[in-house]
């Protein structure tokens, strides 16, 4: 939910996906960049296969990675990853050389 300044329609602060555009064919994670907290998320890659995954909080963050989220690597290689804090955060998803950035937003 975004806040509205009363004298327009126009939020007051626009969201920017921290993930630049790909093209399609161009090797890249596939999954949800804003999400909410306690949800179970699924990351899928197009890329070289059975490269290892891994997950970095910023320095900002001041969590271990056992703090805020719980994941395991699937037999079909993609992840499912949950923030389990009830607070927002963002993480980075990595698979070989490939990252994206993940924002958790406010639960409410």
């Amino acid at each position: 939910m975004e806040d509205y300044d009363c004298k327009s329609d126009e939020p007051l602060i626009k969201v920017v996906d921290p993930n630049p555009e790909q093209e399609p064919e161009e090797y890249q994670i596939i999954g949800n960049t804003f999400i909410k907290p306690l949800t179970k998320q699924n990351y899928t890659v197009i890329g070289p296969p059975n490269l290892k995954w891994s997950i970095t909080l910023p320095a900002s963050n001041n969590k271990e990675i056992k703090d805020v989220l719980k994941y395991s690597v699937l037999e079909d290689g993609s992840i499912d990853v949950t923030w389990t804090a009830m607070i927002s955060g963002s993480y980075i998803l990595h698979y070989g050389m490939l990252e994206k950035t993940i924002v958790v937003e406010s639960l409410f």
